[in-house]
C-alpha cells in the first residue's frame, strides 16, 4: 500500500491520459498552497490538470517501488491563460484509475 498525505481533496474526472481513462484526482491542495506559494481552489486545478493532461501522453520522470506497488512520477510545465505552471503529478499501481496530483505551482 502506498502511504499518501491525509486530507487530500478528491475529485471525479473523466480525463484520457497516455491512452488511459482516469475517474479521480486526488489533489494535495495543502501542499499546493503552502507558505502562500499559490492560492489555487479544487476547481482551478482541475481545470489547469485537464487542460495539460487531457488527451495527451507522456513519460515519467521517475519510479518508486512501495512494496509491491509501483507509482510513476511526472513533471509537466506548460501554459494556462497565457501563465506558465508546473505540475508534478503520480499515478501509483494500488489506484490505477487515480492521478495524484502532489504540486502545481507558477514558474
Amino acid at each position: 500500500m502506498v502511504n499518501r498525505p491525509k486530507n487530500l481533496e478528491k475529485v471525479h474526472t473523466r480525463l484520457i491520459f497516455n491512452l488511459q481513462k482516469f475517474l479521480e484526482l486526488e489533489i494535495d491542495l495543502a501542499h499546493i498552497n503552502r507558505d502562500g506559494r499559490a492560492n489555487l481552489s479544487t476547481a482551478e486545478v482541475l481545470e489547469i490538470v485537464d487542460s495539460f493532461l487531457n488527451g495527451r501522453g507522456l513519460r515519467p520522470s521517475d519510479t518508486k517501488e512501495f512494496g509491491d506497488e509501483v507509482c510513476s512520477y511526472f513533471v509537466k510545465t506548460d501554459l494556462f491563460k497565457d501563465k506558465k505552471y508546473k505540475l508534478v503529478f503520480c499515478i501509483c499501481s494500488d489506484k490505477p484509475k487515480t492521478i495524484g496530483i502532489i504540486t502545481l505551482y507558477r514558474v
